[in-house]
């Protein structure tokens, strides 16, 4: 397989994930609604870098700019003032510094960006109407294809946005104006859809060529792009919004992106011959749209859901996530899948070392020994060596298996938001240990000789 790119982090085992820090006020135009200051952001990621146990963790911020989510692209360049510290004096200092903070509790700090959307009241629209870079009817005028926070939403030509030179200038002041987010080698391009320009008339297969320059582009400048979809347009594609939004992708389409962009939310109509024959260090994402095959190769999971301040139980639903959706994750990731099968109507994909992992009631064995029994587990902890992640979400006490030999006794830490916290000590006898799991609790394990 031809690999054009070399990322800069192994996405498959990092945690990736978004935080919603603002959004736009559709009822009072000009103010901005605050979902988590910078300050408050870093509070959140100290307690998650104590659950996750130090692993490396990626965050795109949303709505870090102008007055939140979707507001004034195609222009990225100024952060949003509601997000300010309290002693800095501008939110430009205060989100530098969250960056640099952030750095020692394993957590990279980036941003979530558009290339695709435009709206009027951007600075710079009026340079994207004289460039031709905007998607046009049939009738010469830039089309609207959707809306957000109540403002006509149009689309960039990816085309003549890069034959013309702006995108180059838009990203380069973009990278000038925030070194420390380039130094990090990866942003998040969110939905990076292809859509046809009707005058001039350029199909999808042109527009994916100029994304692909643009991609390439961005690399040259030593930055991974994560997005939203697997991209698997055809000329089919049309832009009238199908069920809702103009973004429907082909399950027997070619993967456009493969090798450019090592990440996406939404492993998007992927086949089974993809799944098994697509390296999860070459491509991997989030979640599949599909019941079944979430309940079968899991994901990365989205924090967005559980960090916010109106959650009340972020730490209990943080550690849910982490360790019954994020661990097994990681776990399966390190085997090489060879084959799905499917009995009874249900999914179920055969892995190496011995590992099935089952969709129906979200099962996992290990040389026929059950390992993840739907929310309740024993897993080993890839990360560490001779370490495991218990969890069980209504409680368990029942007999694991240990896949290292040798080991005689294993300790027990409470995993928290505060850190872990010793319990026990637990003998292992014939590779078998004993956990009894109250509810809502991951435990790490430690095995000894």
């Amino acid at each position: 397989m031809n690999v054009p790119f070399k990322f800069n982090y192994d996405y498959s085992q990092c945690i990736v994930m978004k935080l919603g820090m603002a959004v736009p006020y559709r009822e009072n135009l000009g103010k901005s609604k605050v979902l988590l200051t910078f300050d408050e952001a870093l509070d959140y990621i100290k307690k998650i870098d104590n659950i996750t146990q130090g692993i490396t963790k990626i965050y795109y911020l949303v709505g870090w700019q102008y007055l939140g989510h979707d507001d004034k692209y195609p222009d990225f360049f100024e952060v949003n003032e509601a997000l300010k510290g309290k002693n800095d004096e501008t939110a430009f200092e205060s989100f530098k510094r969250f960056c640099d903070e952030a750095k020692q509790y394993h957590s990279v700090i980036s941003v979530h960006i558009n290339f695709n959307d435009a709206y009027d009241n951007a600075p710079s629209f009026n340079d994207f109407v004289k460039a031709g870079a905007l998607i046009r009817k049939r009738n010469g005028k830039p089309n609207p294809i959707e809306k957000y926070n109540g403002r006509k939403c149009y689309k960039t030509c990816h085309k003549g946005y890069y034959e013309s030179g702006l995108f180059k200038r838009q990203f380069d002041r973009f990278v000038n104006t925030f070194p420390f987010i380039a130094e990090t080698g990866t942003i998040h391009v969110d939905n990076f859809q292809c859509y046809k320009n009707y005058a001039p008339y350029v199909g999808i297969k042109e527009m994916q060529n100029a994304r692909r320059k643009m991609i390439e582009y961005v690399k040259s400048l030593g930055i991974d792009i994560t997005s939203e979809f697997t991209y698997k347009e055809s000329e089919f594609l049309p832009n009238k919004p199908v069920f809702g939004l103009p973004r429907d992708h082909f399950k027997h389409a070619k993967m456009d992106t493969l090798g450019l962009i090592p990440l996406s939310w939404w492993c998007y109509r992927m086949t089974d011959k993809e799944l098994i024959d697509t390296p999860v260090t070459l491509y991997c994402g989030g979640e599949f749209r599909e019941k079944q095959l979430n309940n079968m190769f899991y994901g990365n999971m989205h924090g967005e859901d559980i960090i916010a301040k109106s959650n009340k139980t972020p730490a209990k639903d943080f550690i849910y996530r982490f360790a019954a959706y994020q661990v097994p994750y990681h776990y399966l990731n390190t085997l090489k899948r060879l084959k799905i099968k499917k009995e009874h109507g249900h999914k179920y994909c055969v892995f190496s070392n011995g590992v099935v992992s089952y969709s129906k009631g979200q099962k996992i064995t290990k040389d026929g020994k059950i390992i993840k029994d739907k929310d309740t587990l024993l897993l080993p902890f890839v990360h560490m060596e001779n370490a495991y992640i218990a969890y069980s979400k209504n409680g368990d006490c029942r007999d694991w298996h240990i896949f290292d030999d040798g080991k005689s006794q294993a300790d027990v830490y409470r995993i928290s938001e505060n850190g872990n916290e010793y319990v026990q000590s637990l003998p292992i006898k014939g590779n078998i240990i004993r956990l009894n799991i109250p509810k809502d609790t991951a435990y790490m394990i430690i095995c000894k000789e």
